[in-house]
């Protein structure tokens, strides 16, 4: 859970708020086999299911380059916000902020 409030963990600063998904790893047996669309199914349920705070949108960074991902998070729902930031440790790369918002609030898309 992230706040407008809350100190920066990683990333920008929350506007609103927010949950997190960081760290995800499919080992390759398991890719093609739903377990990926089960995990965030289940953790974007439980962000809408939050009722204090009620949650505006689930954020998450992917790496660039890691185009399997990034292609897993747009056909699940989530959209590039334009949001960039440097790969700790790592300058010349980035991460790029993806977003889903939760379905009938303001600025959803």
């Amino acid at each position: 859970m992230e706040r407008p409030s809350d100190e920066v963990r990683f990333g920008g600063p929350a506007k609103v708020e927010q949950t997190h998904v960081v760290g995800v790893y499919v080992r390759p047996g398991a890719r093609g086999t739903g377990v990926i669309d089960a995990l965030f199914r289940t953790g974007v349920e439980w962000s809408w299911s939050l009722t204090e705070p009620v949650v505006e949108r689930v954020r998450l960074y992917v790496h660039e380059e890691n185009a399997r991902a990034a292609a897993f998070y747009r056909r699940f729902g989530f959209t590039a916000t334009g949001e960039r930031m440097a790969v700790p440790g790592n300058a010349s790369a980035e991460e790029v902020e993806y977003e889903l918002r939760r379905p009938g609030v303001s600025g959803a898309r």
